[in-house]
């Protein structure tokens, strides 16, 4: 599937023969399907257990060979097909041509899912058409909406003041909307790299995946709906998607996703199926066995929750079931949803017990068992400490003729604006420089994170330090500045600048550590939001920063 255009028949089959496993009972080879596959196929977070549609699948997987040929032309397989197929043009330009290989079909069949996603990250703008090109940042096909072409203004580069690398705002304004103004203004653009880079739009990385590209062409689904066809409400999403995210084992959640769908071969359900059975509630034998009786109105269950002192809303108030479950689910805290999912698991397994070994089902016993998975739950999927030790303890020193310099950022979705806090500490903990920097039309925090690195290493090359640490608790920031491999994100231009700069130190080295290590410089950051222009002080702070300063310089005196 990787290579070749696999038969829509033959995916159908596949998928089939999954559907039927997944189905089947454990003792036969048959199963009742109570719902269809490509429910299945719906992601975990819309209602589905997220299995592939393989014939969508399969054009995400041959997408990676295409974006192989537009990202890497120098390689043997790029070479051999331009030769033979588009030796004039790119592949995005190319036509499937006469008498073409198999291998050429299965590969340009993909090439509708990457012009719907492929888009230029701006170096220069050189190379980018304004008003047919796709450069522009966020959701939408990445284009310029414009009733009207100025021909006087064709490439990016024609946008962008060259020497300062800015943004000429007062070309834009004339040009555009104030919206689309803002969106270009929080383009990073990079002092030193010049050359434009086709990207992946839709994955943050700017680097085509398979899952980013499967999830492209589902994009293009109807909306969502439930069994009966209604759409989903939010309350719905939001159902599925925390009840997927609590920490329990897999089995008790796909019985809780059965449950909520009606998927349980109860005697109701059977019996819908035109199969002969009793249809009697096994535990009380008072009512039919539906979903809603013996998962919420049986007097069994109703005991097994008062005595765990969860209670729910009335089910006059949502007479839809999976309504009044989102409901019911989404009212509890945190704790409580984990005893809701496992209370309807073990539920149902001393339904079966009942029906199938003739077990007697006891309140107190169930209880018992609850709480007994619960308890061992806890200590087996209680994950590793995300902290180590090494953050538990705070700032620490740099080593002597060493200057450490910590950054942080604040950042303001409203205004979109960020302000970067920069402080530089000796290996006794003084105070060597301080500054605070303001930065306007910022696309999000990982911009805004990136912009105070840039400040960090720029603050420490002016003041002339030759040997220095970097500290900041933006993971992302510190593994791309770290890395030797190509990036395509949205900082990938604030990376390239702070790259740049640090080959005109001896000795520098990035490091990532917990915000409890990085406190002087978020407090920096915080004081910032009341400066309106950059603040630079040397071997001082402002009070509050100075205060925390000498919490780290007290803790290091008495270590």
């Amino acid at each position: 599937m990787n290579c070749f255009l696999i038969p829509t028949s033959l995916c159908r089959a596949l998928e089939q023969v999954m559907a039927r496993f997944w189905w089947r009972n454990n003792g036969t080879r048959k199963g009742i399907h109570w719902c269809t596959w490509s429910s299945l196929a719906r992601p975990k977070s819309c209602g589905g257990l997220g299995f592939r549609e393989l014939s969508t699948f399969n054009v995400a997987l041959l997408a990676k060979q295409g974006w192989r040929l537009i990202t890497q032309p120098g390689c043997f397989l790029a070479k051999v097909l331009k030769a033979r197929y588009y030796p004039r043009n790119d592949f995005l330009s190319s036509v499937l041509g006469s008498n073409p290989s198999y291998v050429w079909r299965s590969i340009w069949s993909a090439k509708g899912l990457l012009e719907q996603g492929v888009g230029w990250r701006i170096g220069s703008g050189c190379k980018v058409n304004i008003w047919n090109d796709s450069w522009l940042p966020g959701p939408g096909d990445g284009r310029v909406k414009r009733d009207s072409i100025n021909i006087n203004y064709i490439h990016v580069s024609d946008l962008i003041h060259g020497p300062s690398a800015t943004w000429r705002v007062d070309v834009l304004q004339a040009l555009f909307d104030e919206e689309q103004v803002d969106t270009i203004c929080s383009i990073p653009l990079s002092r030193s790299r010049k050359c434009d880079e086709i990207i992946w739009r839709p994955d943050r990385s700017g680097i085509y995946s398979v899952k980013s590209g499967y999830r492209l062409l589902r994009d293009d689904l109807p909306a969502i709906t439930g069994v009966t066809g209604a759409p989903f409400s939010h309350m719905i999403l939001q159902f599925f998607n925390d009840m997927w995210s609590v920490n329990l084992p897999a089995k008790v959640k796909i019985n809780m996703w059965k449950v909520a769908n009606s998927f349980l071969p109860t005697y109701s359900a059977l019996q819908n199926r035109s199969l002969h059975v009793n249809n009697v509630c096994p535990f009380c034998r008072n009512s039919g066995e539906t979903v809603a009786h013996i998962m919420r109105d049986c007097s069994f269950v109703t005991q097994l929750f008062a005595a765990q002192g969860i209670c729910f809303p009335s089910c006059l108030l949502y007479p839809n079931w999976l309504d009044w479950v989102a409901v019911a689910f989404c009212s509890l805290n945190a704790t409580n949803k984990v005893v809701m999912l496992v209370t309807l698991w073990a539920v149902w397994y001393a339904r079966n017990k009942l029906v199938h070994e003739g077990t007697t089902a006891n309140v107190r016993v169930t209880l018992s068992f609850i709480s007994a998975f619960i308890g061992v739950n806890a200590v087996v999927q209680t994950p590793p400490s995300a902290r180590r030790i090494d953050d538990a303890i705070g700032w620490r020193a740099p080593e002597p003729n060493v200057i450490k310099f910590n950054f942080d950022a604040t950042y303001d979705i409203l205004s979109k604006k960020s302000v970067s806090g920069v402080i530089g500490r000796d290996h006794a903990g003084l105070i060597m420089a301080s500054c605070i920097v303001p930065h306007l039309h910022v696309a999000d925090t990982f911009v805004a994170e990136a912009l105070a690195c840039l400040q960090a290493v720029t603050f420490a090359k002016e003041l002339g330090f030759r040997r220095v640490v970097v500290e900041g608790d933006s993971l992302t920031v510190i593994k791309k500045v770290r890395s030797l491999s190509a990036d395509g994100s949205l900082i990938s231009p604030i990376i390239f600048d702070i790259k740049d700069i640090v080959k005109g130190f001896d000795g520098i080295a990035f490091k990532f550590v917990h915000r409890s290590s990085n406190i002087v410089a978020h407090t920096l950051a915080r004081v910032g939001r009341g400066h309106q222009v950059p603040s630079y002080w040397i071997e001082e702070a402002p009070p509050e920063v100075t205060s925390a300063a000498m919490v780290d310089l007290e803790r290091l005196a008495s270590s």
